[in-house]
């Protein structure tokens, strides 16, 4: 089975991009669409103030079908990512690109929250707290969001250059996931389920 280019990926279980990996990204996100991309301003438990377990969330495999997933990257006058919950803060700028294969994906949903629940409550907020209201008017609510638990990063780099050697003390992930390198431009990132890539989601 060939490897399924990342936009089509996308697209075909309508996953929204984030712009750079951002841990506050769960389920009830608030997300502003910004020129540069997907951010988030804020959660729905921070308008509401349930208490908990109102706002958990639970992790689980994606139901999705598919082989891996390849996304591909220039690194042309770029000394750093942050992608795909990698954040490379410095050492790249003698690698010209990255690809992405992508071979476990799992999701974060609402354990007790559901769309139906949840839209009567922030209709209340446009007549009772316009304050609020304008907060969550025409924003996107996230609620599924998607972790990269299982992703190659293969670089390609000029001449002999080893990039484990350059970039090794500048890799940022979550404190539970693990780094294991293949080769001196090659490395896997297992275990990511704190920093979401992507969401999926509804406008209020």
């Amino acid at each position: 089975m060939s490897n399924l280019p990342f936009p089509q990926f996308l697209k075909r279980y309508g996953i929204t991009l984030l712009f750079a990996s951002d841990p506050g990204v769960v389920p009830g996100a608030i997300i502003e669409k910004r020129n540069r991309g997907y951010f988030c301003a804020g959660t729905l438990a921070q308008v509401f103030k349930d208490p908990p377990p109102a706002w958990d969330t639970v992790l689980q495999p994606a139901n999705l079908v598919y082989g891996t997933v390849e996304r591909s990257l220039s690194l042309a006058g770029k000394a750093s990512i942050d992608e795909m919950g990698i954040n490379i803060a410095g050492g790249l700028s003698k690698a010209k690109s990255v690809n992405f294969y992508i071979s476990g994906v799992k999701c974060r949903t609402f354990l007790n929250q559901s769309k139906i629940t949840l839209i009567p409550r922030l209709q209340e907020l446009r007549k009772n707290n316009k304050a609020l209201w304008k907060l969550v008017n025409n924003n996107i609510i996230a609620d599924y969001t998607y972790y990269a638990t299982e992703v190659t990063a293969e670089f390609d780099v000029e001449g002999g250059v080893n990039l484990q050697a350059e970039v090794k003390d500048q890799i940022r992930i979550d404190g539970k996931a693990s780094v294991d390198w293949k080769s001196d431009r090659k490395f896997v990132v297992s275990g990511n389920d704190a920093i979401p890539f992507g969401f999926s989601g509804w406008i209020v």
